[in-house]
């Protein structure tokens, strides 16, 4: 079964491959399963690139024609990602993996607004609880009211993605050479620390975070363009972005911002392919949400592999730190 594993996965890798292309390659594809919907590089894509696995499977798997089972598709998933670059299989991943050992507790975090909303000074003007409420500048706050607004701005937003969570999610995608995101149809990679006591597991599994202050270059100033990595203070990169080079990663990237975003996103999207490497899904659980300054996982009480995967990237990488259950 190996092999037929080793073959399906090699099609699969080809056809994502091809996805990815562009743009163009990517809305044709959604227009051609989705003609009714505007085209949309965040919903539905689970729904596509299962459906990319499925046609390679009925392309490369077994002469009897049948819908890939589970086993089937983690097999399919663990031979793709030594295929495709760290870039490309994480979006994969996030697309196909399960999050049902996963869920945030909604009725709790509903009764976190309320709470907020009955305590919320009545003489103050400001209204976090406003449809379209808004954080003042950090640079301009400066009375208690104004620290207490954005505290209270930040803090809904992260309950109010909380309370609509389902284990239904699709994640953003991005074409070659396009900066990556984080985003996704239900917000959970825009959910922050606040949202930690929130997220429970079912009883064999823990939540791990995988942390970090900084990030290291992880895409470079191509050589020959006009600008550095990061642009003097004031002043704008060119319409036409600049173009960097990232390890690993047979295409280049181009960014209209500076090269910032490229950074955190690869850097995280790195440690989670990095991870998975040293996990095998087929026997043990471990779901990943790469975010802004941290990777959340959800793996097996007992999660051996994790843990020594972790040590090899904290070789590598050392201002990772690992953090095992809520963060303080």
């Amino acid at each position: 079964m190996s092999d037929l594993y080793a073959k399906v996965a090699r099609v699969f890798a080809d056809k994502i491959d091809a996805l990815f292309e562009s743009e163009k390659t990517l809305e044709d594809k959604f227009k051609s399963l989705y003609p009714g919907l505007p085209f949309d590089r965040t919903e539905h894509w689970a729904g596509v690139i299962y459906g990319i696995l499925r046609d390679a499977w009925h392309e490369a798997g077994p002469v009897v024609k049948c819908e890939p089972t589970g086993m089937d598709k983690l097999q399919i998933v663990k031979h793709a990602q030594p295929l495709l670059d760290y870039n490309l299989f994480t979006q994969v991943l996030l697309n196909l993996q399960g999050y049902t050992g996963m869920h945030y507790m909604a009725g709790d975090a509903q009764k976190e607004i309320d709470r907020l909303k009955t305590e919320w000074p009545k003489e103050y003007k400001l209204d976090p609880f406003a449809p379209k409420a808004k954080m003042v500048k950090q640079a301009e706050v400066a009375t208690e009211e104004q620290r207490r607004f954005n505290s209270a701005v930040s803090t809904l937003r992260a309950l109010r993605i909380i309370t609509q969570f389902t284990p239904q999610v699709s994640f953003r995608v991005s074409p070659k050479g396009s900066t990556p995101a984080f985003a996704d149809s239900r917000n959970i990679s825009m959910i922050g620390v606040g949202g930690d006591k929130y997220l429970k597991t079912s009883p064999t599994l823990r939540t791990y975070y995988i942390t970090w202050d900084q990030v290291p270059a992880m895409a470079y100033f191509k050589p020959g363009d006009s600008l550095p990595i990061a642009p003097a203070p004031g002043v704008k990169p060119p319409t036409a972005g600049i173009t960097f080079v990232a390890d690993g990663i047979p295409y280049p990237f181009v960014s209209k911002s500076g090269g910032g975003t490229i950074q955190e996103v690869l850097f995280a999207r790195k440690i989670m392919y990095e991870v998975f490497k040293g996990m095998d899904t087929t026997k043990e659980t471990c779901i990943m949400v790469p975010r802004m300054q941290s990777l959340l996982i959800v793996a097996d009480v007992a999660a051996e592999n994790l843990l020594a995967a972790f040590r090899r990237l904290k070789e590598q990488y050392p201002m990772l730190h690992l953090v095992e259950g809520q963060r303080a």
